[in-house]
């Protein structure tokens, strides 16, 4: 049995060493294909965490990630919280300025506006607010996960997006893209889940 697995690899390998090797020559164009618009990063979650450093450490890490010296990223997303109803890991359960409709508490979720802030002010050219939830209130489970978007509830939900817009650009960040539905194919569920989600049908 030793001798035939041995001539039994033997003939596998002068098959292999028997194989012509083909070698084609390849060419890059120097035109572009495509436009890159930025390179960017998101600040989900890490700022929850990062919050609890010192603030020579949050300095130094967002010179590090904005700055020419540093990465330079030229995009920047910023995650609204969705208030982390029924999510069990705190660090990515933001919370929501959402108070009621038309009342907010921007004193929260101070550890995103920070590092937003932060992006803002070393001139991150492109500033994306996207969100993988709705405030729980306006979800079909009133939590910020394992829910679904409720039809007819888009206004509310639009104007809560417009109205945090409108107070960043009035502090000097110029947000100009927004991402409503992050994700919209998961709810994250089941509750208690690891993060915030909302299920948005085609349909919807």
């Amino acid at each position: 049995m030793l001798v035939y697995y041995q001539i039994k690899n033997l003939f596998v390998l002068y098959a292999l060493v028997s194989i012509p090797i083909i070698v084609r020559a390849a060419s890059v164009s120097s035109t572009p294909a495509q436009t890159i618009h930025g390179i960017g990063g998101s600040g989900a979650w890490w700022p929850n965490d990062l919050i609890n450093f010192p603030l020579s450490t949050r300095q130094n890490l967002s010179s590090l990630l904005f700055s020419s010296s540093g990465l330079g990223l030229s995009s920047y997303r910023y995650n609204v919280g969705a208030g982390g109803v029924n999510v069990s890991n705190p660090t990515r359960a933001p919370q929501t300025f959402y108070v009621s409709p038309g009342v907010y508490d921007f004193s929260r979720d101070a550890a995103g506006v920070y590092f937003l802030t932060q992006a803002a002010s070393f001139g991150v050219q492109h500033l994306t607010m996207f969100a993988n939830s709705a405030p729980a209130p306006l979800t079909s489970g009133k939590a910020s996960c394992n829910g679904q978007f409720v039809t007819g509830t888009g206004a509310a939900y639009g104007t809560f997006l417009a109205d945090v817009v409108q107070h960043f650009r009035g502090q000097g960040v110029e947000i100009d893209y927004v991402s409503p539905m992050n994700e919209p194919d998961s709810s994250f569920g089941p509750s208690p889940c690891g993060q915030e989600g909302m299920q948005v049908l085609p349909t919807q």
